[in-house]
């Protein structure tokens, strides 16, 4: 089991188990508004999201505070589809958890989780209205590559996005 520990977080793979945080945070109004998920109501929803496609590898984590047992965040690398070229990292923490540099440790592991599995690019696919999130990746070394958008699933709202990009 891939394990990672950052100075202050303990990250493992996502358990079935885990499934209800996770759909807590990504489903909360505020912490998942710029995720392209929709709003999830119970881990029910997600339960496909933990299914092995091996054309498609995708490393799913929760974030613990060390010591702690509430998951704080969670984070992922892996390609979007099967037919992506590039691997792209998303990250979400509890809204109660924010400003804490939680999320700035998950990319980093993130990183380092890439350049061990000798990926050599990352991208981070960011909503232009969430500059917190913009601010984060720059400050991890990425630079904008290109735009794009995307629609919140299971609304008309189109947020336009910078892809982040990360040679490492």
């Amino acid at each position: 089991m891939l394990e990672i520990n950052t100075r202050n977080l303990f990250l493992r793979p996502t358990k079935r188990e885990d499934l209800d945080a996770v759909a807590a945070i990504w489903g909360d109004i505020d912490g998942g508004k710029y995720l392209p998920d929709p709003y999830y109501k119970s881990g029910t929803e997600i339960e496909a999201i933990l299914e092995d496609d091996p054309d498609c590898p995708v490393y799913y984590f929760v974030a613990f505070r060390t010591g702690c047992d509430e998951i704080v965040g969670t984070c992922s690398l892996g390609l979007e589809n099967a037919k992506a070229s590039n691997y792209s990292i998303g990250y979400d923490v509890k809204k109660e958890h924010w400003r804490n540099g939680y999320a700035t440790e998950m990319v980093h592991a993130l990183i380092e989780l890439a350049s061990k599995l000798d990926i050599k690019s990352i991208t981070a696919p960011v909503a232009q209205a969430n500059t917190a999130s913009c601010r984060l990746v720059e400050k991890c070394g990425f630079v904008i590559d290109g735009e794009s958008s995307f629609t919140k699933s299971g609304t008309d709202i189109v947020y336009p996005t910078f892809i982040y990009k990360l040679e490492l």
